[in-house]
């Protein structure tokens, strides 16, 4: 697209700038390169990519050679620095998560018709265990009602750079590849099953396992590889595991909840003592699972089979904060109380939410929750350091499953 006014000129320009400002930091932890480029078609198009880690929007820009406007989460646009430097400066079109988004595929078009290559990453949220999550079935009448060329790209390696659950920052061999380029006629031709079904297939990257993948040679930042070749000596890392539990919710030795925790290069289990040794490069030690990845499927199914066996579910936390987000992006405090889920409600003190009323749940960074009651009202909750959404993100859509 060819800037047309003095605005669109002032964003081309700073755009190309940071861009450029950020090749030399890119190269040196990701390992990126810039004649590594995706071309994008002439015509402006909806960019579909997998979402792996918290930099993946700077991944991605340094992987194609179009300028792209982001869908990202409402949560940039509640301070209003971060939010003019989000919206009026780089073009981002805010989505809420746990929530329906009618406002935000409306702006997706806007942006397509005057002109714009939007970026969206299709899963909604970032993985927690290294895997792609697959496309809500909705995602294929979205791609076919846009009537706009799609391109999926696929980000391998940026997990191991730093998961969600961590604040572990490592050096990796990350890189975008383009999978596939969609064309209006192409997708009109196809059902929404269909699209998302090849979306799925485009997308799906799973983290390897530790000792098969090229990326397990990868150190901590500071440290440099010799020069002669030879594969540098792993070494676990003395914080490796911290914030392990954000991801890991269930023990498979006693079956309990909300026990696990990290501690250096452990994975330690307070309800019955069991010790897991984390090495940093993706591996763990001794047990019955070998990745996160592994273990997450797992807890998984673990969580399934309490639902489905009619035991009676009752997860707690103490000193959360319940707040309502409003319409401009700012979030109210309603309550401090404890975080109470079972079969028939979630609730925060005296604030109680029967199930059948919420709509959708999810979680934004670490583990803060999000849901909406009835696809209006929006909220979020906060608890203690170490609270995991994950986990009541799980139950609860085990629990909506059930009653299905």
């Amino acid at each position: 697209m060819k800037p047309n006014d003095k605005k669109e000129q002032r964003y081309f320009k700073l755009y190309h700038a940071l861009k450029k400002a950020a090749g030399p930091l890119c190269h040196l932890i990701f390992r990126m390169k810039k004649e590594d480029e995706i071309p994008l078609p002439k015509e402006p198009c909806l960019v579909v990519v997998n979402h792996t880690c918290y930099f993946d929007p700077l991944i991605v820009a340094m992987s194609v050679d179009q300028p792209l406007c982001f869908v990202t989460g409402e949560n940039l646009l509640r301070h209003r620095f971060p939010a003019f430097l989000a919206v009026d400066v780089f073009r981002s079109i805010p989505c809420s998560k746990g929530k329906m988004n009618i406002g935000t595929i409306l702006e997706i078009s806007r942006s397509l018709k005057t002109g714009h290559y939007v970026c969206m990453f299709a899963e909604g949220n970032i993985t927690y265990d290294g895997a792609t999550a697959p496309l809500a079935p909705v995602n294929g009448k979205l791609f076919g009602a846009l009537r706009c060329t799609v391109v999926t790209v696929a980000v391998t390696g940026a997990y191991q750079v730093i998961p969600r659950w961590s604040s572990r920052l490592s050096r990796g061999n990350v890189s975008a590849e383009l999978k596939g380029v969609y064309t209006k006629e192409m997708l009109h031709n196809m059902t929404p099953e269909e699209i998302v079904a090849r979306f799925n297939q485009d997308l799906y990257v799973e983290q390897p396992a530790a000792e098969d993948s090229p990326l397990a040679k990868r150190i901590c930042m500071g440290k440099r590889p010799s020069g002669d070749g030879v594969p540098i000596a792993r070494k676990t890392c003395h914080r490796s595991a911290k914030g392990i539990h954000y991801v890991l919710y269930a023990c498979p030795e006693c079956g309990s909840l909300g026990k696990i925790r990290g501690k250096g290069s452990k994975i330690c289990c307070s309800g019955c003592g069991r010790v897991w040794e984390y090495n940093g490069l993706g591996k763990i030690e001794d047990g019955r699972f070998r990745t996160i990845w592994q273990w997450n499927r797992w807890q998984m199914g673990f969580v399934r089979e309490l639902v489905e066996s009619d035991v009676n579910i009752r997860l707690s936390d103490l000193n959360a904060r319940l707040f309502r987000i409003a319409d401009d992006h700012k979030r109210h405090l309603c309550e401090s109380g404890i975080l109470l889920l079972n079969q028939a409600k979630l609730s925060v003190g005296k604030h109680v939410f029967p199930l059948e009323k919420i709509s959708r749940m999810d979680t934004r960074n670490k583990g803060v929750l999000l849901f909406s009651v009835n696809n209006e009202d929006y909220y979020e909750v906060s608890a203690r350091k170490g609270f995991s959404g994950l986990m009541y993100k799980t139950f609860f859509e085990a629990l909506k499953n059930t009653e299905k």
